[in-house]
């Protein structure tokens, strides 16, 4: 893990706009913003309508849509740090304005929103497939705190990883080598345990340690951990059903919905795992990942397949899909049918 060097946060770092790297960059965000909107968009409908889903769990419904809506947040939040023409603009407000140095410190919420909400939702899948699990929550009556609990926990991680910058950061100004740069920072009458706090690039009493910890860490073993259990079931489950005779038969419709349930989420989580991931292994490459472009295009690589991932995850999902689509053309059609009917009757 590096110590204590210097690092240039990406707002900040100069890119020459006819590098290659800067071109490609461009080039991906201008093609994955419109995915990932769409994509995200459809998804969002599609779990709020599906009433295969939330006849057997509100709660994953709630969570799928949640997911999607911080997905179009982070969508939005790392294309505009990415593109190189955003930056610049974001730049210039965040080191000028208080509103916007504000709402761009507040802005790495949704990704850690996302992460403890890909969490929440494998432990709901979790909780559905394990018998011990279902008794314990209800003889200790947890099961009508399943909303209060994971939102009091994802405030107080908010609270400690997004209060304190920003509270404490503002715009500033610092001149170097007669250049005049304006940034958003900690307030520089901060005292200087809150400097250090901010500053400090290992593993200690920081911001730097809580942030991993609470962002990162936790979020990344817990769901390798979930995931591992929620696969271990599906091909338990599979292989009960499988050596029976008369499959479809036996198989209920409620069983093979929350099988396609179970496999949205794994490669939902997978493909989060893997952003999460890089964003670990980063931190033994740079002093602070975050920061790095490549860690920041995984994110936005994360959260605009994801609705495309889950069309490869079987037949239930394109259905749901199709679904939709016969709404939209039956909506059209009737509109068009009632729109004929009062020019007829009133030319």
């Amino acid at each position: 893990m590096p110590h204590h060097h210097e690092h240039v946060p990406l707002l900040y770092q100069k890119f020459d706009p006819n590098d290659f790297l800067t071109t490609t960059v461009d080039s991906l965000c201008e093609i994955l913003f419109p995915l990932g909107t769409i994509g995200n968009l459809l998804g969002l409908f599609i779990f709020s309508t599906s009433r295969r889903s939330t006849r057997i769990s509100t709660a994953y419904t709630y969570l799928a849509i949640s997911s999607s809506i911080t997905n179009l947040l982070c969508l939005i939040r790392y294309t505009s740090i990415l593109h190189s023409y955003s930056r610049d603009v974001i730049r210039e407000l965040v080191g000028q304005f208080w509103w916007a140095c504000k709402i761009y410190e507040f802005s790495f919420a949704f990704r850690i929103i996302s992460s403890w909400i890909t969490l929440f939702w494998m432990f709901e899948r979790l909780i559905c497939i394990s018998t011990k699990l279902q008794t314990f929550f209800h003889r200790s009556k947890l099961t009508k705190f399943k909303f209060i609990l994971p939102m009091s926990l994802l405030i107080v991680i908010l609270s400690s990883v997004i209060g304190p910058p920003v509270i404490m950061f503002e715009p500033n100004t610092i001149t170097y080598l007669n250049v005049t740069q304006n940034y958003c920072g900690i307030n520089s009458d901060a005292s200087v345990k809150w400097q250090e706090y901010f500053s400090k690039l290992d593993f200690g009493q920081n911001h730097y340690t809580i942030r991993c910890l609470l962002s990162e860490l936790t979020p990344t073993f817990t769901i390798i951990f979930f995931n591992s259990c929620i696969v271990y079931h599906l091909i338990r489950t599979h292989r009960r059903f499988y050596r029976m005779s008369n499959v479809s038969s036996l198989y209920p419709k409620q069983s093979r919905t929350t099988s396609w349930m179970n496999l949205v989420l794994i490669l939902h989580s997978s493909l989060f795992l893997l952003s999460l991931l890089s964003h670990i292994v980063g931190h033994w490459m740079s002093v602070e990942a975050h920061e790095t472009w490549w860690v920041s295009l995984s994110i936005l690589i994360n959260c605009s397949l994801n609705f495309y991932l889950y069309c490869l995850s079987g037949s239930a999902f394109r259905n749901e899909i199709r679904r939709l689509v016969r709404l939209i053309n039956i909506k059209k059609y009737s509109q068009n049918i009632n729109q004929q009917y009062y020019y007829y009757y009133h030319p």
